[in-house]
């Protein structure tokens, strides 16, 4: 060691970051939510505007973020386009890269289920954090425009809060894991954009990314002992697969994101 070094105490990296400081960073804004339309309509349109490969064995991959030695991105065209009875040609593959080679099997949401019910034996807290990110994530209040570009960047406290107890997720660094989430979630707005547009309907806002992050969110509340499991999976049934939480049902189980006592605020224009 470098006596001559000075040596500093950071207060964080030893306790757990209080209350009020995590609610200060999690919580959900109205403004912000409205604000943030505007990104997912920008990110939605940049994903259709990817070209895409002759075939899916030929398809041209786009690094949507790196980091860690990892790439995240999407290869196009992906399996939906080849369906016979309703195809859908947007769809895309996300995929996780190290060192030049896929790194993880495709993840479907059983999988995605089954690690978050492995994070609950590690850490309840890191749990609880994660599911408000999932949240935050589904309205789009940690995506920030670069470049023309718009991408995921989850609160650099609140990842070093959850790593300390979970640092690694599906055999990947935490963070990768996330950005792969966020690259399935971008997909999931992609299709729903335009199944919309093939079947002459609007894009409701609780479609795609908001359903998929939003289900997962209702799971660790589950896993928490704080939503009901019958609840969750009779809207999993009803809704093929998804079990979103509602606006309210959020903030319920999830007090770190505030309170907001009157409806969505994209409901309402």
């Amino acid at each position: 060691m470098n006596p001559s070094k000075e040596w500093t105490f950071d207060q964080d990296q030893v306790i757990p970051m209080t209350k009020s400081k995590l609610n200060a960073v999690l919580r959900l804004d109205k403004a912000e939510i409205k604000t943030a339309k505007v990104l997912r309509s920008r990110s939605i349109e940049g994903a259709i505007a990817l070209p895409g490969g002759p075939s899916r064995e030929r398809m041209k991959l786009h690094v949507l973020w790196s980091g860690e030695g990892y790439e995240v991105g999407v290869g196009k065209p992906g399996k939906e386009t080849e369906r016979k009875e309703v195809s859908n040609p947007n769809d895309m593959w996300p995929y996780i890269k190290k060192d030049g080679k896929f790194a993880v099997d495709s993840a479907s949401f059983l999988a995605i289920s089954r690690e978050m019910q492995h994070m609950k034996n590690k850490s309840r807290h890191a749990l609880e954090l994660l599911a408000c990110l999932f949240v935050r994530s589904s309205y789009m209040l940690d995506h920030v425009e670069r470049d023309g570009r718009v991408l995921y960047a989850p609160p650099s406290g609140i990842l070093a809060e959850i790593k300390k107890d979970i640092p690694t997720a599906y055999g990947v660094p935490l963070e990768v894991f996330l950005q792969y989430l966020e690259a399935i979630a971008l997909n999931e707005d992609v299709k729903y954009t335009t199944k919309g547009k093939l079947r002459g309907k609007p894009y409701g806002p609780g479609s795609g990314r908001m359903n998929n992050l939003s289900s997962c969110a209702h799971l660790i509340a589950v896993l928490l002992d704080r939503a009901d499991l019958i609840d969750y999976a009779y809207g999993y049934s009803q809704m093929r697969g998804v079990s979103p939480l509602t606006f309210k049902g959020a903030l319920q189980h999830f007090p770190l994101l505030g309170e907001i006592k009157n409806e969505n605020p994209l409901t309402k224009e």
